[in-house]
């Protein structure tokens, strides 16, 4: 196969997503159960259930300015695997995207769901000492959940995501990867990912007021199903976009509400009933 000009270059992605298709880390495809947490209504018959616990998982910004969206996200499901009270996470970020979008920040975190006494957060320089430091993570079994968010993509593509999946699927730990740098470019991907969420910032609710001041209400996004890998076929839920909203105490996103048709109010039946005598 040429991979001289437009064509070969053509010829290199069809190749790339071919590759894509057919690789599988999932527990299924080893014949071990596969253990999923759920995340919503919307999602879940095309995630199988929810996410699987050993998963290469991607969420990517809708924009560049959804970043810290984005990352709420992740936190979030990183707080439903950490709903037993003897887990604990690991969080790394890469110092590029924590000068870009901002550090986490202790007080928010708690208030996210997640206790600071059961977090290792990490930082490193750069995207290389990311991924490596995400694969010993995971590899080493020890945390419940592996989170991280990446700035530049130049070092992570088909093979280190690759790396990422085996390590999750050895370790038996979901791994939660933010692509900072790939705001606007969830459906041109091409990584061993098991599932990928693209994620824009929604307004939340106000809370109640304190002090004469209003306060934020609880953290909320649009989320878009970009990818999965374990969708039935037909399921029809793939790529599909929901308002999801935060619930720290219970550790759940709240459901979007589903429209049905509306019966005649009762107390009119009678009357229509006596007009046909």
């Amino acid at each position: 196969m040429s991979l001289g000009g437009r064509a070969g270059a053509a010829d290199l992605r069809r190749v790339i997503a071919g590759i894509e298709a057919k690789a599988d880390f999932s527990s299924a495809a080893v014949g071990r159960p596969a253990r999923r947490a759920p995340v919503a209504r919307a999602f879940d018959g095309a995630l199988g259930g929810g996410l699987s616990e050993d998963g290469l998982h991607e969420i990517v910004p809708a924009a560049p300015q959804d970043g810290p969206a984005a990352m709420g996200f992740a936190l979030a499901l990183a707080a439903r695997f950490l709903d037993p009270p003897s887990a604990s996470g690991v969080v790394i970020g890469e110092r590029f995207a924590n000068l870009e979008g901002g550090a986490l920040y202790g007080p928010g975190l708690i208030a996210h769901g997640l206790p600071l006494s059961r977090l290792v957060l990490v930082s490193v320089p750069d995207a290389v000492s990311l991924i490596w430091a995400m694969e010993e993570a995971l590899k080493s079994g020890a945390p419940a959940v592996v989170a991280a968010e990446i700035g530049s993509l130049k070092r992570y593509g088909l093979a280190s995501s690759r790396r990422l999946a085996l390590a999750a699927r050895k370790g038996g730990v979901p791994a939660l990867l933010v692509l900072a740098g790939a705001g606007g470019r969830a459906d041109g991907l091409s990584t061993a990912a098991e599932t990928r969420f693209e994620i824009a910032a929604a307004p939340s609710a106000r809370g109640p007021a304190a002090a004469g001041r209003d306060l934020p209400g609880p953290f909320a996004c649009m989320a878009r199903l970009v990818k999965a890998r374990r969708a039935p076929a037909g399921d029809g839920l793939r790529d599909r976009a929901a308002r999801l909203e935060w619930r720290c105490e219970e550790k759940t996103f709240d459901d979007p509400a589903i429209s049905l048709a509306l019966a005649a109010a009762s107390g009119d039946r009678p009357r229509a009933a006596a007009g046909r005598r």
